[in-house]
């Protein structure tokens, strides 16, 4: 029952967005200014609130965002083999590759952890969402990298420059957790009006964010190049975690960081990875396959982690 509590109220929320969506009740409007609200708002909002009201070990911070990236490395030629076996184009090598390995931390697994953990380890949200901030920069750089380099447009180097600048200095997670460190650090709060203001608005982030990931999902055209969605699924929630699992155990990781670690692998491919694909000329339907296709396989791969964990 704990694994099913922690996990059924995440798959309600998703599923209640598609079925708004389905019932016209979101439009595909709403469904995209809910995404934008979720990521601008309310997801910063969360971190900011978390990061500057708790006591932050850097120490601890550090182990779980340091595995975080060194899973996913591993896990790059991983992609880049199962994309040669399945003779992966040019055009979509990128968009394999980045839905191989790029989770969506923020947006599944944070509710999951805040759901799955919160009550066995106190803190727990601060550590999460601060661990956060090196992976999200790590992402960023990775999914610009990746889909340059495989890339069909001519004189895009510059302007890809340019929009990963723009893109490491205008991301609200980022800049959330920067502002939210440095506040914890010189020990400054906000007023009370400001603080209450930002909690009201955190408290909204998971269901939001849920919400808008299942407005987004979209099953058409699923069936086409199946297999390479579903390979780069499994090497996503599958391969990912049991990789950082064998990191957890090396290093000797206690549970909560571990439990963190490891549901951030477990997680679905990144909706920014659709966004990504698309930017730069990729498969950007192949993204959206893998990005449905790992959502949907997800559900096994978190049951699993919390079910070992708990």
């Amino acid at each position: 029952m704990y694994v099913l509590n922690s996990l059924i109220p995440v798959f309600l929320l998703i599923a209640l967005g598609k079925a708004l969506t389905r019932a016209s009740f979101f439009s595909a409007d709403l469904g995209r200014s809910l995404n934008l609200l979720t990521y601008w708002i309310a997801l910063p909002a969360l971190l900011i609130d978390k990061i500057t009201q708790a006591a932050i070990s850097s120490a601890e911070v550090s182990r779980i965002s340091l595995l975080l990236i060194l899973a996913t490395l591993v896990s790059i030629p991983i992609g880049y083999l199962a994309a040669t076996v399945l003779k992966v184009e040019r055009r979509a090598l990128g968009a394999f590759v980045q839905g191989s390995v790029r989770a969506n931390n923020a947006f599944i697994g944070l509710p999951v952890i805040l759901y799955a953990l919160s009550d066995l380890y106190p803190g727990v949200e601060a550590s999460a969402t601060l661990a956060l901030a090196p992976a999200i920069i790590f992402y960023n750089i990775f999914s610009v990298s990746i889909l340059l380099v495989h890339s069909d447009r001519e004189k895009q180097n510059l302007s890809a420059a340019r929009l990963f600048v723009r893109q490491i200095l205008t991301n609200p997670l980022l800049l959330a957790c920067f502002f939210g460190i440095a506040f914890n650090a010189l020990g400054l709060h906000f007023p009370i009006a400001i603080e209450r203001s930002l909690t009201a608005l955190g408290n909204t982030a998971l269901a939001l964010a849920l919400l808008s990931i299942g407005s987004s999902l979209s099953f058409k055209g699923i069936g086409h190049g199946l297999s390479r969605s579903l390979t780069a699924s499994t090497i996503q929630v599958f391969i990912q975690p049991l990789i950082g699992l064998i990191f957890a155990l090396l290093w000797g990781l206690p549970a909560m960081e571990r439990q963190i670690l490891l549901i951030y692998l477990a997680c679905p491919a990144a909706v920014a990875t659709y966004v990504m694909a698309d930017i730069f000329g990729s498969d950007r339907d192949l993204a959206a396959h893998i990005i449905v296709v790992s959502t949907l396989l997800s559900a096994i791969s978190l049951s699993l982690v919390i079910a070992l964990g708990g």
